[in-house]
């Protein structure tokens, strides 16, 4: 049971192939956009509302992940949102509920974004798992702050920013969106020390990421483990273009940039920056435009080929290094293939992994979207070639 972008549904996906392959019933619950993947694992699937994913694909949202405009619109943006979706918040618990009463499954392994699981657990005793792709959640890290505070601060700081984010994710989205809700149903009353405590000291978490980036605190209890980032071979679900393995015939090992779903205020200045800078340095590239974070002319230089939907498992054993977002899917695709990286993070965890890359010794410290030009982004370029 999954929420967010793509790349919140991939691990979720192939820890189905995984379950699957072992013998289990699986059953998925996503938003209904992403029927078509979920059914490339296994029929069963239970839909959550459309009305999700067209919000994050709004003007509005996309202000806010694009970094466009001021900063204080795009608070006020956000708090709007933030009143105006509780009906669809409450909605995307029920289709969550439902899922569970169709299935009536032994386990539920949800994204952090659900929050059915949570009532279910705590009323119902149902067993549940979190799964993240992302870590900084619910339990402390003593260099790194709780997603969304920005960079590291002191010890105490650090620590201090996930009782602040964990009491928000509980009174806002457990008790704000699931109060009615669970009144409706019949449910025990709400107490947040109740919920806290399952969340700190009872709830299982696998957190699918890359160890060579995260290390496990010691004082993390047994039951919140880092295991290893999961990803399906999605390319046997795709044909590549003849004309694409031509230009990679003609140019072995080029370089790859895309922003996967990220949008920015600039998209027609960053694809001219990356077509002048690349071939200034005689770069052959790859580039992925994606929903529209880069937008570049139709007729295109030798040195440069555009894609804009392309499985990583496939191309990524054909490049050289890789300019993204940050995201966490695309992150730890690159990995997979020991290929260094460059980092132009633009909101939330994406400047973590810039950060938790660079510290690795695994590519050049990350460049803000909206500091990026032709200067900072030629120096990057030739520190991540060596």
């Amino acid at each position: 049971m999954s929420l967010g972008s793509r790349g919140d549904m991939e691990p979720f996906l192939a820890l189905g192939e995984e379950l699957i392959a072992s013998g289990h019933q699986v059953a998925f619950c996503l938003p209904d956009q992403f029927r078509p993947l979920a059914e490339q694992v296994c029929p069963t699937f239970f839909p959550q509302s459309r009305k999700f994913i067209e919000l994050v694909e709004s003007p509005e949202v996309l202000q806010i992940t694009g970094q466009i405009g001021s900063g204080y619109s795009r608070l006020k943006t956000a708090f709007k949102l933030l009143r105006e979706t509780k009906p669809l918040q409450q909605q995307l618990i029920r289709d969550q509920k439902a899922a569970v009463d169709a299935f009536e499954p032994d386990l539920i392994i949800y994204h952090t974004k659900c929050v059915y699981p949570v009532l279910a657990a705590t009323n119902y005793g149902q067993r549940i798992k979190l799964l993240s792709p992302v870590p900084c959640l619910v339990h402390p890290m003593d260099y790194e702050p709780s997603i969304g505070f920005g960079n590291p601060g002191p010890r105490w700081w650090n620590r201090l920013t996930y009782k602040i984010s964990n009491y928000a994710m509980i009174k806002q989205a457990i008790i704000g969106y699931g109060k009615e809700l669970a009144q409706e149903w019949g449910m025990k009353p709400f107490r947040r020390k109740a919920i806290e405590h399952f969340l700190l000291h009872e709830l299982p978490i696998e957190f699918a990421v890359d160890q060579r980036l995260v290390q496990r605190p010691e004082d993390w209890p047994e039951h919140v483990q880092i295991t290893h980032f999961r990803e399906r071979a999605k390319s046997r679900h795709w044909t590549p273009d003849p004309t694409l393995v031509d230009f990679l015939n003609r140019n072995p090992k080029p370089l790859y940039i895309g922003f996967g779903s990220m949008v920015n205020g600039r998209p027609k200045a960053i694809g001219e920056l990356i077509l002048e800078v690349t071939a200034e340095l005689n770069q052959p590239v790859i580039i992925n435009t994606s929903w529209g974070g880069i937008e570049v002319p139709e007729n295109l230089p030798s040195h440069a080929f555009a894609v804009s939907d392309i499985p990583y498992d496939w191309l990524f054993s054909r490049v050289g290094a890789v300019v993204h977002h940050g995201g966490s899917g695309t992150t730890h695709s690159a990995l997979q293939f020991e290929l260094r990286q460059l980092i132009i993070p633009h909101i939330a965890d994406q400047f973590l992994w810039s950060r938790l890359l660079h510290k690795a010794g695994m590519g050049p410290k990350g460049i803000p979207i909206k500091k990026l030009n032709a200067i900072n982004f030629k120096a990057a370029l030739q520190e991540l070639q060596h």
